[in-house]
């Protein structure tokens, strides 16, 4: 649904005795309900303003092909607004089921009353009125489409059920059960050990509401990663989460990233840092594990593992390795951080790209020094041919 943000007021004055005016505004001006569902519903959150500064009674008028499609949230044709009070509400639209597909068009408009019963009859008699225009596109087509986001899996004790979160906006025309898929993994993310599946609540079309579901599992203590999938709004989301002897505290870590340089030179040690971050409530014994490996064989060149360090809570530590490509080309670093037995997502460095270093100084003296020699030879050869020459 698209939303032009620009005001449009029309202001008419019915009888001026004084010179205090009040300005009514709307936002969005315009409303568009596209490829609404025949027997469908969708809304729109709008809100109205004034200038004015004491309260001032408005009603709601409705005009137009969809005036008998339209109804409000909160109910009624009447309410109060101030500056300091605006008035928001949801305008909801619901095409009858033998609506012929089409376009079709309203206006809602927005009327005060007379401010001098506002005020008491303290001097003014002025009324302001604003429209709010409506499009409305019907067809018998079903549309499924929709968003999710703050999507988790909470740690959970022994025995209790986790907890799945998230939030969807129904984007599409019908009613909407999104189908969420949850695969545990085992702390490598070698094998699925658990799969459960469920449907959220009903969504209305243009609706968001958050999911909240407790799932029964018989997980043993231990760190799990699970993948989350919401069928529907084709999107999914890796994860890890603990399950926890009773009255234990979960440690929670995270790899920032590893760092290191674009380019390096062959024959050269190249720097590699590592970043982890303590996000948990008591201190963590933490190690780097990863691997280089060349991008262009996609073999490993080398096995990297770091000291252990002591990580407060909240604390960031990084750690300092170092690897000597041989040859030229491309490589990557990936690795993890193991700390109080969990491991953190995996990460990757940039691409580094060695290059080679070309001759050293040494080298280059030392050819000088063979062509010189090669020189001197020819020469002496050279010499003793022409006195062989001259002797006879």
């Amino acid at each position: 649904m698209r939303k032009n943000p620009i005001f449009i007021v029309f202001l008419v004055l019915i009888l001026v005795s004084t010179t205090k005016a009040a300005v009514v505004g709307v936002s969005p001006s315009i409303v568009r309900y596209n490829e609404m569902l025949k027997g469908g519903y969708a809304e729109a959150t709008i809100t109205a303003s004034t200038s004015f500064e004491q309260p001032l009674r408005a009603h709601f008028t409705k005009e137009g092909d969809v005036s008998e499609w339209m109804t409000f949230s909160p109910e009624g044709d009447e309410f109060v607004f101030s500056r300091e009070k605006p008035f928001s509400f949801r305008l909801i639209m619901q095409p009858p089921l033998d609506t012929p597909s089409g376009n079709y068009t309203g206006i809602l408009k927005i009327t005060t009353d007379e401010l001098a019963s506002v005020e008491k009859g303290a001097g003014s008699s002025v009324i302001a009125q604003v429209a709010l225009l409506i499009y409305v596109e019907v067809t018998g087509d079903e549309i499924v489409e929709c968003r999710a986001g703050a999507i988790t899996l909470s740690s959970a004790e022994i025995n209790d059920p986790f907890i799945v979160k998230a939030a969807v906006k129904n984007d599409g025309n019908v009613r909407l059960r999104p189908k969420i898929q949850v695969d545990v993994y085992d702390q490598y993310q070698s094998q699925i050990v658990f799969t459960n599946t469920f449907f959220g609540s009903q969504i209305l079309p243009t609706r968001d509401k958050g999911i909240v579901h407790e799932v029964e599992h018989n997980l043993p203590i231990g760190q799990y990663f699970a993948k989350i999938y919401l069928e529907e709004c084709g999107i999914s989301k890796l994860t890890t989460f603990d399950i926890l002897e009773r009255g234990q505290i979960s440690d929670s870590g995270v790899l920032v990233g590893i760092r290191s340089n674009d380019i390096v030179k062959t024959k050269e040690p190249m720097a590699i840092e590592p970043i982890f971050r303590n996000q948990g409530q008591r201190k963590v014994f933490a190690k780097f594990k990863g691997e280089v490996r060349n991008l262009k064989t996609d073999k490993i060149e080398q096995v990297l593992e770091s000291e252990e360090l002591e990580v407060n809570s909240g604390e960031t530590v990084t750690w300092r390795l170092f690897y000597t490509p041989k040859k030229t080309g491309t490589y990557q670093i990936a690795g993890r951080v193991l700390y109080n037995n969990k491991l953190t997502f995996e990460e990757h460095s940039k691409i580094v790209t060695a290059k080679s270093t070309g001759l050293s100084i040494s080298w280059m003296l030392l050819i000088i020094l063979y062509l010189i020699i090669g020189l001197v030879i020819l020469i002496l050869i050279g010499k003793i041919k022409k006195a062989r020459k001259n002797r006879y």
